[in-house]
Order: structure tokens, then C-alpha cells, then sequence
């Protein structure tokens, strides 16, 4: 099996992220309507492997490892994709199995995205308005 990326240093997860997709696997029927509708294609179907561990009481056996596999929906991480909030895949989903939600806390992603303003001769300053070293003058 390939992976379908690289992960680096400066990769970002979905924690980082400002819209995070909550989805239940016991409502969703994988119809694929949120992947279909996704304007940003933010979602993807994707196969997951779960890993339980199985300790017995007593020390007569050995800890043992249980794997189970289901599919189920996958949010992408590269900024050209990432989630907008716009909920479509809230409208169009039959059971009400996808919602995505605002993270509190920092984005990342804006500061990943924004690479302008030679911030190495600038000294840190990158253009961004929100940032306390562009607002010293």
C-alpha cells in the first residue's frame, strides 16, 4: 500500500486547522453526498484501522491487539483544501452524520499560508495585520 503523502516538519494536521469536520460513524450510511457537494473537496472517503488493546485479567495469558477496519471520512489537510464552514455537507447529508465546527485558538493555517513580506529582512514582520510584530511600527 502507497502513502498518499509526506509528512514534514511543517505539515499540518486537522487540529491546526480553523474548521475541523465532525462526523459520526454510526449515522453516517457513506452515501458520499458531503464528498460530492464539498466546494473546497475538504472530505474525502478513506479506509481506517483502529487498534484495541485486549488485556487479560491475571497474568496467566499475554496483552493481545485487536484490529478492526471501517471506512469512513477523511478531512484534508493542505491549505489548497482546506474547510471553509460553509456546511453543504451539513445540508445535503440525509442523517445528519457531517458538521464542520470553528477551532478555538491559533491558525495555523493562515500563518502556513502566508509566506509574504521576506519576513528575514523584514524582521518577523509578514504582512498580516493580526500579527503583533507587524502592528509595531
Amino acid at each position: 500500500m502507497e502513502s498518499m503523502g509526506h509528512l514534514t516538519p511543517s505539515a499540518l494536521s486537522v487540529k491546526d486547522l480553523p474548521w475541523q469536520i465532525l462526523w459520526s460513524k454510526e449515522k453516517c450510511t457513506l452515501c458520499g453526498n458531503c464528498t460530492a457537494v464539498c466546494p473546497v473537496r475538504a472530505i474525502d472517503l478513506g479506509v481506517h484501522r483502529k487498534r484495541s488493546l485486549q488485556v487479560p485479567v491475571g497474568l496467566e495469558n499475554r496483552p493481545g491487539n485487536l484490529f478492526s477496519i471501517y471506512h469512513g471520512i477523511d478531512q484534508r489537510t493542505d491549505p489548497a483544501h482546506a474547510c471553509v464552514g460553509c456546511g453543504m455537507c451539513t445540508l445535503v447529508c440525509p442523517n445528519g452524520a457531517i458538521a464542520p465546527m470553528h477551532a478555538e485558538g491559533i491558525d495555523k493555517l493562515r500563518f502556513h499560508v502566508n509566506q509574504g513580506g521576506e519576513p528575514r529582512r523584514r524582521g518577523g514582520r509578514r504582512n498580516n495585520p493580526d500579527s503583533v510584530l507587524d502592528k509595531i511600527k
